[in-house]
């Protein structure tokens, strides 16, 4: 993980974010420019060498399209430097439409239109340029068009950011959801047979223009694969706001087609579309028979009306016959009417007596996930036993009891784990939260808060299983998901901050997400104080080892690596010192210390006056010797 000041010629402002690829704003101090700097450091695992293999590759053809197109971002240099692989690019300000929609909650359907519009404009320019990159003519394909990768400018200009996964298409090479790309933004034909071309770009761009109009992608799902699975499934996804003009539904809907040939063949019909929405005039889109997202199941008649009408009308029938028949009905409707006050008691008593269980309060957070499941079978077989009882009072709160049981051992479990000493992840019951998370949300599929807690589960999950990366950026995922559902909520935060220490050792980015959990009312505590102090700690020793491997003679550069070191050692001995005796504090201060004693005898080594070496050589003219 790259921690720098500055870099070559450019001098680093802040740091902007990071994907496959560090990205800072930094001042190029040589033209006096501010640009978009993009850095990976050079390493030998796979996922390294294919990130700057697809940055290289998408600088390149990125430089060829702004000479043809003004709106993409010009690429001001790019190379190796100090052991990595850097571009760096002009610098657009603006917010991307993630940012916005986080602000905004979803935007006015015809700036959305707007948006997909200049969207598609875009992309006609990159689908209809051929690159020579590989000494043939052959088309490009952006990658991954989502809301943040699309910057919005003063005066509402926009911007498409990140061209590192844009790709020459061949029949040789193709991009897939197992390396780059963002899976929520995944045509089905993409993840399913990795094809990429102008119409995985469409694809990504009507969910974006969903996204936009309604707040949230229009696929969720737990995890990365149950996501991938549901996408390919071409279920239909949820139903737009009421408020979305009908015409504009009609787009999204093409543009989503679960059958490709339904969809916008090009950009160019797409961005048509668009436009006719926003001049008010008929779209090809409202002219097609598109099924219908949201149409109603067909309601079907209750079982027994028909015979009971036929009996009615036998019964009718008979009204008028003789006195025998009189009785034979009247002895017949006094069984009957017998039966409907016995049947519906009985009916009642054994929900009641089968539902009892689930109405007790219980604590799932202490109970064994067996116990869970049994319960949750219970539930299930009364709701198909019992579907009509259980809509009327007392039996219709079985369900909100059977869901507060379920949340509320979930919410013990983190809360726990929130307000613990133990910075164990494993010593924490996740999976058993995880299946009471999956089973409230059966019930309430639609409540962010235990959608954010469920994300929060999984990136746990996945921390213990891969705590080291790449597989641990799935947990960042995980919990920017989680952050997203519950916005008000330190845990993502907190959670982010603890892999930013110890999978990526990255202490400006921790330091910034403790930040946002006080900046939320959370108060930090020994445990984030450790944290803080192992990030650090982590800090200072790659600085060290950065020192030690620099040339004896290099001494300006050995010397600011160490004084980087010392600064770092010295912001983790004010943590550490303060909670002394805390969990592993005095080992932490061991460490501490080691790292130190090394850094000062690296230090007095390079202080030493350089000793000139003396030569002692022969005079080849007049074979004396002497000392130079």
């Amino acid at each position: 993980m790259v921690q720098i000041e500055t870099f070559g010629k450019y001098c680093i402002v802040r740091k902007l974010g990071r994907s496959m690829t560090d990205v800072y704003l930094a001042d190029d101090t040589v033209f006096d420019r501010r640009v978009v700097l993009k850095i990976i450091e050079h390493s030998r695992d796979e996922f390294t060498q294919l990130a700057i293999e697809a940055e290289k590759r998408g600088a390149l053809i990125q430089k060829q399209l702004h000479t043809i197109d003004r709106r993409i971002l010009e690429i001001l240099d790019c190379g190796e430097q100090d052991g990595c692989f850097f571009v760096a690019m002009e610098y657009f300000e603006g917010k991307n439409l993630t940012e916005m929609l986080q602000a905004d909650r979803r935007l006015d359907p015809a700036r959305a239109a707007r948006y997909a519009a200049e969207i598609c404009s875009q992309l006609r320019t990159l689908h209809s340029f051929f690159s020579d990159l590989n000494g043939r003519k052959t088309a490009v394909v952006h990658g991954d068009i989502k809301p943040s990768n699309v910057q919005i400018g003063a005066g509402d200009e926009l911007k498409l950011l990140d061209f590192g996964i844009a790709k020459v298409i061949t029949s040789t090479h193709n991009l897939t959801r197992h390396n780059l790309g963002s899976p929520s933004y995944c045509s089905p034909e993409r993840l399913s047979r990795a094809q990429v071309d102008p119409s995985a770009d469409l694809w990504a761009v009507g969910i974006t223009l969903y996204e936009m109009l309604s707040g949230s992608p229009p696929y969720q799902a737990q995890d990365t694969r149950r996501l991938e699975n549901l996408i390919q499934s071409r279920r239909p996804p949820r139903a737009l706001p009421e408020t979305c003009p009908s015409e504009l539904k009609a787009i999204v809907a093409k543009a989503l087609a679960s059958d490709l040939d339904r969809r916008y063949l090009s950009a160019e019909l797409f961005e048509a579309d668009l436009r006719a929405f926003l001049e008010a005039r008929s779209t090809a889109a409202s002219r097609e028979k598109i099924p219908a997202w949201n149409a109603n199941a067909t309601i079907e008649r209750p079982r027994g009306v028909t015979s009971w009408r036929k009996h009615k009308s036998a019964a009718r029938q008979a009204i008028g016959r003789g006195d025998r028949a009189n009785l034979a009905i009247a002895l017949v409707g006094g069984i009957l009417a017998g039966l409907l006050l016995f049947v519906p008691f009985s009916y009642w008593y054994r929900l009641r007596t089968a539902a009892a269980p689930l109405h007790l309060r219980k604590d799932y957070a202490h109970e064994q996930a067996q116990t869970i499941s049994s319960d949750w079978s219970l539930f299930q077989d009364l709701k198909r036993r019992y579907r009509l009882g259980l809509r009327f009072p007392p039996e219709n709160s079985l369900q909100s009891s059977v869901r507060g049981n379920l949340s509320g051992a979930a919410e013990n479990i983190i809360e726990n784990f929130r307000n613990n000493s133990d910075s164990v992840l494993s010593d924490f019951d996740w999976s058993k939260a995880r299946l009471c998370l999956v089973y409230a949300l059966e019930i309430d599929p639609g409540d962010p808060k235990l959608r954010s807690e469920l994300a929060l589960c999984d990136g746990y999950l996945n921390l213990i299983r891969n705590p080291n990366p790449p597989k641990a950026s799935l947990s960042i995922d995980n919990f920017r998901m989680a952050e997203s559902f519950q916005p008000r909520s330190a845990d993502p935060h907190l959670a982010l901050a603890r892999v930013y220490v110890y999978a990526f050792h990255n202490i400006g980015e921790a330091a910034a997400e403790f930040h946002e959990a006080e900046q939320l009312g959370y108060r930090l505590g020994p445990r984030e104080a450790v944290q803080e102090g192992d990030g650090y700690l982590y800090r200072a020793r790659w600085a060290f080892e950065r020192a030690r491997r620099l040339p004896e003679n290099d001494r300006e550069h050995i010397a600011k690596w160490l004084q980087i070191a010392h600064d770092d050692l010295e912001r983790a001995r004010s943590l550490y010192e303060p909670i002394v005796g805390f969990s592993g504090v005095n080992a932490d201060l061991q460490r501490l210390d080691q790292l130190q004693a090394e850094q000062i005898r690296l230090q007095a080594a390079i202080s030493k006056p350089a000793v000139s070496k003396r030569r002692y050589i022969k005079r080849a003219s007049t074979g004396t010797r002497r000392w130079r």
